[in-house]
């Protein structure tokens, strides 16, 4: 059970670091778009047709493609506050740590779930955002349900190694 485990902490990590590549490299595309874009607009009064639109759906993949790495490395939806100010007994740091984890997991689940309905009825009816470059609206949403299940993955690993006794509190 533990070397699964351990085989699944290499793999998500191996995948995370892929995601976070792609949205580095996603936030860098957005960086000199938008600056071409300016450039274009005051230069030649000619802005660049529907970059708005790239710009929002990259904003929402980086938002889903860091989310798990983020949440391994402890980087947000933590409780700080409560854990290491309020709380001194370590048995109690435990059981918050675990309860946070576990809100996290049904949530995460949630959007799996969601995510992938959505997104399947999206892609069976062919549907299309109203807009210039008329992007497949499957194609936006596909990456909810995608990061979710990584986070869901990541969640249960941290999940596990507390009750293992594997992670220090």
């Amino acid at each position: 059970m533990k070397a699964s485990i351990e085989f699944l902490e290499f793999t998500l990590a191996k995948i995370n670091k892929f995601f976070v590549f792609i949205a580095c490299f996603m936030y860098a595309g957005i960086i000199v778009l938008i600056n071409f874009d300016l450039f274009m607009r005051f230069a030649f009064r000619h802005p660049i047709a529907g970059l708005t639109e790239v710009t929002e759906i990259f904003l929402l993949y980086m938002t889903f493609l860091g989310i798990a790495w983020l949440y391994k490395d402890d980087g947000h939806v933590v409780v700080d506050i409560l854990l290491y100010n309020l709380v001194s007994n370590s048995n109690s740091k435990k059981i918050l740590i675990l309860q946070n984890h576990i809100i996290v997991g049904i949530i995460s689940a949630i959007l799996v779930y969601y995510g992938s309905i959505t997104t399947f009825d999206h892609f069976m009816r062919g549907s299309y955002n109203p807009t210039i470059l008329e992007t497949p609206i499957a194609l936006v949403t596909a990456i909810i349900p995608i990061s979710s299940f990584i986070l869901l993955l990541e969640v249960l690993v941290k999940i596990f190694n507390i009750l293992w006794n594997k992670e220090g509190i």
